[in-house]
């Protein structure tokens, strides 16, 4: 990501919202600074693509009240000031499904990795996003493998588990719903 002004300043949340707001392009705020979000390739918005129309599918199938945002849903992480936009975002929270305008309250986070991202998202954001007290769910795709790692909240604490081979099936029982690896990358080529 690169930053917006080249010259050091803190903008305030209330800055930023509006700044964010007015633009055709998105952006990140991390510690009073604004960062353009990087372009994705189009094997990285393939995978998003698929996991959320995976979710949605399975979500309504369900009945159920959660929905999947993608990339354009703008999350806040209040207690740490920032914001995000995840790759993929799924929300039960009445709350969130009734705003215009973000995501505070998300059961499930997705991040496609990138090489301009990966550092961020498997560091930076997995710290910030594991104190959310609404989340239940981290996946972390890799674009260049088959490679998932998720992050399930259970009752002792943060459980990893491993995904690298396509007929593997991830499990997501708070959600009620299960996910083949192969139906994610569908279409890609490594």
């Amino acid at each position: 990501m690169t930053e917006l002004n080249t010259k050091p300043h803190y903008y305030s949340y209330e800055e930023y919202v509006a700044i964010d707001e007015a633009s055709e392009s998105r952006y990140e705020y991390l510690h009073g600074g604004i960062f353009a979000m990087a372009g994705s390739s189009l094997d990285h918005n393939s995978i998003a693509l698929s996991l959320a129309s995976e979710l949605r599918s399975k979500l309504k199938a369900k009945g159920g009240k959660c929905k999947p945002f993608m990339s354009d849903a703008r999350l806040q992480i209040e207690f740490c000031k920032r914001y995000y936009y995840p790759d993929v975002v799924v929300s039960c929270s009445e709350a969130d499904l009734a705003s215009k305008k973000e995501i505070k309250e998300p059961t499930l986070i997705a991040e496609v990795l990138s090489e301009s991202t990966e550092g961020k998202d498997t560091r930076e954001k997995l710290m910030a996003y594991l104190q959310l007290e609404s989340l239940e769910y981290y996946l972390i795709l890799a674009q260049d493998k088959i490679e998932i790692t998720l992050y399930e909240k259970t009752e002792i604490g943060w459980v990893l588990h491993f995904f690298t081979k396509d007929s593997d099936i991830i499990q997501l029982k708070k959600m009620d719903i299960s996910l083949a690896v192969k139906d994610l990358y569908e279409g890609i080529s490594f």
